[in-house]
């Protein structure tokens, strides 16, 4: 039963796998594709190529461990070291290009005529420009901390020269907190991610008390984008709290053998946050959306003919 289970996720994670890569793919294509035909640098597309790249790695290092998980029971922690390392990388790198593709939306959309909300807006282009930069440097520093975590190396250094129990409870005590305290950096852009959709949201209250002051009653583009990009939002938020639990979950069980299923179950449901909202951000996307459609359709044909 156990081995029909464990294969069963395997299965589940590869096609988690195949079908994000070829999301994420999408996207960072289509968006390089544009920067190249039109031959002018745009943050919104280094945002959306950024942020396909890192859900990729993201990906890759969830279906790492199901499959090391899965097929190699014995593992040490140590030999996992540096998938740790990737994890934390690609989680904060993926939080905070979100979360900037968040900001920018918001900043795009509403309209509020507070003067530091008028700064932002006027700012928008080199504000992005030095958040993905923080990201950048915030993502790399956490990772080379890991590394050079003198806990860290000391814990790895014997875990070979302990038994079990001694190493769950060195795990419990040094390792664990370390790798919490480090993933924690999805905090803040969580929070910019969470202030911007509220404020969308006041946003969006005020344009409809608007038109029902002045009798419109017709959806205008205003209210069809600030909508598409709260439902984008939305979406973010409720999958990026689904990941940090399960990803919490996982940090303080990874050392017990007899929890192998609930870790395999909560890493595929891991998976569902840089999959999920990808599709997402395609369908809120005008032009990526009628790219899909475009070349299901051609494929339609190709079949047919």
């Amino acid at each position: 039963m156990s081995n029909t289970v464990e294969k069963i996720c395997v299965t589940v994670a590869s096609g988690e796998f195949a079908v994000g890569v070829l999301a994420n793919g999408f996207i960072g294509m289509m968006n390089c594709m544009d920067w190249i035909k039109t031959r002018k640098f745009s943050y919104l597309n280094f945002m959306l190529i950024g942020l396909a790249i890192s859900r990729i790695g993201l990906l890759g290092v969830i279906a790492s461990y199901i499959f090391l998980i899965s097929f190699y029971p014995s593992i040490t922690f140590s030999e996992m070291r540096n998938l740790h390392v990737m994890w934390i990388l690609a989680n904060n790198s993926s939080a905070w290009f979100s979360a900037c593709l968040n900001v920018f939306y918001f900043l795009k959309i509403t309209n509020f005529s507070h003067p530091i909300f008028l700064w932002l807006k006027w700012r928008i282009d080199r504000g992005v420009l030095s958040m993905l930069l923080g990201c950048g440097c915030f993502s790399f520093l956490t990772s080379l901390t890991v590394i050079l975590s003198d806990t860290f190396q000391i814990t790895c250094h014997q875990e070979n020269k302990i038994n079990l129990t001694q190493k769950i409870q060195e795990y419990k005590s040094h390792i664990c907190p370390t790798l919490i305290f480090l993933n924690m950096g999805g905090i803040i852009p969580f929070a910019l991610s969470m202030i911007s959709c509220l404020l969308l949201v006041l946003s969006l209250w005020r344009h409809t008390w608007h038109m029902q002051l002045n009798a419109m009653t017709s959806r205008d583009l205003s209210m069809e984008a600030h909508v598409r990009v709260m439902k984008a939002m939305v979406s973010f938020l409720f999958f990026f709290v689904l990941y940090y639990a399960g990803m919490f979950s996982t940090l303080s069980n990874f050392s017990l053998r007899e929890r192998k299923l609930s870790i395999l179950f909560t890493l595929v449901g891991m998976a569902i946050y840089p999959l999920a909202h990808s599709i997402i951000l395609i369908m809120a996307h005008n032009r990526l959306r009628l790219a899909v459609l475009r070349m299901l359709w051609k494929l339609r044909v190709c079949f047919k003919g």
